[in-house]
């Protein structure tokens, strides 16, 4: 990849990197807890996550720079969205381009931004979309990207939604920041089920809200950035997933990771940590396969990578790291753009370019 790709694909991990410092006390695992993490990590195979197969796109496109979240369905068909472009673009296997997913083509309303996107069972993709309003909407698309609808999310304040996951029954788990008066900025963590019309069926208290919000409203390095201490990154980052169980989880950005398991009706049925092993490390990406939970953590300054696979109680099932050549990471191996994971056999795909900036599938496994 060319030095021009890597440096955005690694601008946003170099800036983090300035603020990254020890996990809080109230972040960090009890003595049991880090004693069953280490031992079950310790029995997994020890293997590298080893590219085994580099697909270009159809048609090529350049690389500008990925946004999170990066997703996959049931069919193998790839979502995501570069820096600076307001859509979502749909690969299928091949690295075809298949569909497109935009709303400023399909609203009259003036579009400031979109953000996170989550599949539904059926297929159909919802956008968080920020029209020129305080008011913020779901855009509903087909597969195909044809637009079905909008929503209109309403839970009784001015707040940004991050992340979202869709049940079938329709109802939405969304994460946000709500607007905070004393600070003037978006820092109070709010999770709450909404249901298919955007009505607000019940707000989600999470036990580590009161302390992530502290953080941010003190400027603590941890979840803040030099140049905008009012951001909370542990809450902007968050990524939700739904599982073979029926729940969604919902993943913090910390260190170790806080990743909770919510029910449709909004019960908070686990609270579970994954511990990447050192402090440099923050988690890139998270997927979900039936039962099991898929973290990769990059370090900012090193560009190593280790990804963590557990099940849906938090136990360690395995633990893979990117191979050392010549005692460095080569950081081009693999990127940090983790789009899919999925079981039998074992297989990671990632979002990549090659040195003329031209976008490609990378296919990983353990070896």
């Amino acid at each position: 990849m060319s030095p021009r790709s890597l440096g955005l694909l690694w601008l946003y991990w170099l800036l983090t990197a300035l603020a990254v410092g020890h996990a809080s006390a109230e972040l960090q695992h009890s003595p049991s807890e880090k004693s069953q993490q280490q031992a079950n990590s310790e029995s997994g195979p020890g293997l590298h996550l080893v590219r085994v197969l580099t697909i270009a796109t159809s048609p090529p496109q350049l690389v500008s720079g990925f946004l999170a979240p990066l997703k996959c369905d049931g069919d193998g068909s790839l979502y995501f969205r570069q820096d600076g472009l307001d859509a979502v673009h749909k690969l299928n296997p091949k690295g075809q381009q298949v569909a497109l997913f935009q709303a400023a083509a399909n609203t009259d309303k003036k579009i400031d931004g979109v953000a996170a996107f989550a599949l539904a069972s059926d297929g159909d993709l919802y956008q968080v979309v920020f029209p020129h309003e305080f008011d913020r909407y779901l855009f509903v698309y087909k597969s195909d990207g044809t637009f079905k609808s909008a929503i209109k999310l309403n839970p009784g304040f001015v707040w940004s939604p991050h992340a979202l996951a869709v049940f079938p029954s329709g109802n939405l788990l969304i994460t946000g920041s709500e607007y905070d008066r004393d600070r003037k900025a978006a820092m109070w963590p709010f999770t709450g089920i909404f249901a298919p019309d955007g009505s607000l069926l019940k707000e989600i208290k999470l036990e580590d809200d009161e302390t992530l919000h502290d953080m941010a409203a003190s400027g603590d390095a941890r979840v803040t950035l030099p140049q905008d201490t009012h951001a909370n990154l542990a809450i902007s980052h968050t990524q939700v997933e739904t599982a073979s169980d029926g729940n969604g989880y919902l993943m913090r950005w910390t260190n170790p990771t806080i990743i909770y398991g919510i029910s449709p009706g909004g019960e908070v049925v686990r609270r579970v940590k994954v511990d990447p092993g050192e402090a440099g490390y923050r988690p890139a990406a998270m997927h979900v396969y039936q039962n099991r939970i898929a973290v990769l953590f990059v370090n900012a300054q090193t560009r190593a990578k280790v990804m963590k696979i557990v099940d849906l109680e938090g136990h360690a099932l395995a633990t893979y790291d990117e191979p050392v050549a010549n005692g460095k990471t080569p950081g081009a191996m693999l990127g940090s753009s983790f789009a899919c994971y999925t079981e039998n056999p074992t297989r990671f795909v990632f979002f990549g370019a090659d040195d003329d900036d031209r976008l490609q599938l990378w296919i990983a496994q353990p070896r």
